[in-house]
């Protein structure tokens, strides 16, 4: 499935697509892959099959098993459309989430960079959440405050909701953070600010547009301050 392709299926919400980002991984992860691939693959080679078919075919396995993950951890995607946003991963197999403007709490949404210490800084650790759609990689982004994991997923899903944090917000709402990947976050929250106005989101395209770019610091004693709403 592709950003576009994923976007189409909640045209009627909304709308068509206006810009597309995603966070893929950079070049020293792509190269950590290949190097483990030849690490694996190398290993095989110290007692290989007994014909050239046996000795190649743990080489070729782990190139398609590493390029699958590859595959997978490169889907992350935000999709900024005309009367919402659609995120999350369009890997095989999965769905990203669909938000609509009207349910982002207007003044929330800001351009994050150093997102690397956002664990640290939100009291969060590692464990991966529904609502966090954020990679090792992953420099820069955007926080809001919106709906629920469970109501923006669109679809039944029987693991996703082992993932899916408790309201973190001061008026008990969710909190979500996406990757950029490249695209400066400033120029994103433009996007959706102009896409905002357009579709009649007056307060929130206001808020958006005059959000100046937050820098984490790690330190939770900012958390507040840098991501507004955030309890």
């Amino acid at each position: 499935m592709t950003a576009r392709s994923a976007a189409r299926r909640h045209r009627d919400e909304v709308g068509v697509v206006l810009a597309v980002h995603a966070d893929r991984p950079g070049p020293f992860v792509i190269g950590g892959f290949v190097l483990a691939w030849l690490l694996f693959s190398g290993l095989t080679l110290i007692n290989p099959g007994e014909s050239p078919v046996l000795a190649a075919a743990p080489t070729v396995i782990f190139a398609l098993l590493f390029g699958l993950v590859l595959l997978y951890v490169s889907g992350e995607r935000l999709i900024v459309c005309e009367r919402g946003l659609v995120l999350g991963s369009v890997a095989p197999g999965l769905r990203p989430s669909v938000i609509r403007y009207e349910q982002i709490v207007p003044g929330s949404i800001v351009p994050v960079t150093g997102a690397r210490r956002y664990a640290a800084q939100t009291g969060t650790g590692g464990f991966p959440q529904s609502t966090v759609r954020r990679s090792v990689w992953t420099r820069q982004g955007l926080h809001f405050v919106g709906p629920s994991a469970q109501e923006a997923r669109r679809h039944k899903a029987l693991l996703a909701p082992l993932q899916d944090p408790p309201p973190r917000s001061v008026d008990g709402r969710w909190v979500w953070f996406v990757g950029t990947g490249a695209t400066r976050p400033e120029q994103v929250t433009a996007q959706i600010a102009q896409a905002a106005g357009t579709c009649g989101a007056v307060q929130l395209a206001q808020a958006t547009s005059a959000a100046p770019v937050r820098e984490l610091s790690g330190n939770p004693a900012d958390a507040a301050r840098h991501l507004p709403g955030l309890r």
